[in-house]
């Protein structure tokens, strides 16, 4: 399950980049809903997801996690840099998830929140949040006013 999993994270990272190429420079001053985050804070949240998510089911403190988003979000600016820094994240997860033994998926680990749940559980997570936000962008875009010519699902 872990490889099917993964192989529709990567599916979805693919699309989000297609996603990212009809994101304007005005676009990205727009609350994607009314008093909603803008469509930079969008794209910062989604590239850093793979990984937040991943450090998050190690333990992550909320105010780690804090720290990890606001160092990032200076570093991001260009559609060429939230592409590398997805890439990155992504990569950043397959690397950990590849060094896990099977009796290290099955332990449960909190979040700073108090949910728990195993290494599988947690890559289903990272899989929904994504798709979550991925469809937020997509439905902001169209709102917009964008021709999109990107499949969310296959």
């Amino acid at each position: 399950m872990m490889n099917e999993t993964m192989n529709q994270i990567g599916w979805q990272i693919e699309s989000l980049k297609k996603l990212f190429k009809h994101v304007s420079f005005f676009s990205l001053q727009q609350e994607i809903y009314p008093g909603g985050r803008t469509c930079q804070a969008l794209l910062n949240h989604i590239v850093l997801l793979p990984e937040a998510d991943y450090r998050l089911s190690q333990g992550a403190t909320e105010e780690e996690i804090e720290q990890f988003y606001l160092y990032w979000e200076k570093e991001l600016t260009s559609t060429e840099m939230l592409e590398a820094r997805l890439d990155l994240s992504f990569s950043i997860l397959k690397d950990a998830y590849k060094e896990l033994e099977p009796e290290e998926l099955a332990v449960k680990t909190a979040s700073y929140w108090g949910t728990k749940y195993n290494q599988t559980e947690w890559l289903l997570v990272i899989l929904t949040h994504l798709s979550h936000h991925r469809s937020q962008l997509f439905t902001f875009l169209r709102t917009e006013g964008e021709q999109l010519d990107v499949q969310l699902f296959e």
